[in-house]
């Protein structure tokens, strides 16, 4: 990406500049999060999976910001949304949907990414909806596990096709 500059003067010659690192950052995360927006919008709207939601737009957020970063790995992703999600199922199976099982699933969802060396914070907020809405045990079918599988596709490919990103599938 490049923008036209010129001095002043009568002899000056237009010059080519080229795009600070930040602002090639800022372009890279940009369309990384819009890839899997429009994959999760693609997934909702064609496949009638309830998978544009918040947790996983945040999900995409933290993996275009810090790519490389231990909440952005593949497999904190992989085990934090499930132990969050079963946990908060469970609170709100016995206390019903309130700001009880809001607190509730995300204070165990915090919990179980620590001891699984997970820490995803998106999932905590996908704890806290559980917590608020109780889906039922269906939403790890219809909305966890496509939903996930959805972000971390969306980034692997953004990461093959976005300059100055990259994402590496391991961990």
């Amino acid at each position: 990406m490049s923008l036209l500059t010129s001095n002043s003067g009568p002899t000056s010659a237009i010059r080519l500049r080229t795009l600070g690192t930040s602002a090639r950052a800022a372009l890279a995360a940009g369309a990384v999060v819009s890839l899997a927006l429009a994959a999760l919008a693609a997934v909702e709207h064609g496949l009638g999976l309830p998978v544009f939601a918040l947790p996983y737009a945040a999900s995409a957020a933290v993996v275009a910001l810090a790519p490389t970063g231990p909440p952005a790995r593949p497999g904190a992703i992989l085990r934090a949304y499930p132990a969050a999600a079963l946990a908060a199922l469970a609170i709100t199976a016995v206390v019903g949907p309130s700001e009880v099982a809001v607190a509730g699933s995300v204070v165990a969802a915090v919990a179980a990414m620590a001891v699984l060396r997970a820490p995803h914070v998106p999932a905590a907020l996908c704890a806290g909806g559980i917590g608020l809405a109780d889906p039922g045990p269906g939403y790890l079918l219809h909305t966890l596990v496509p939903g996930v599988a959805v972000v971390i596709a969306a980034v692997a490919l953004a990461g093959l096709i976005v300059p100055g990103f990259r994402y590496p599938l391991r961990g």
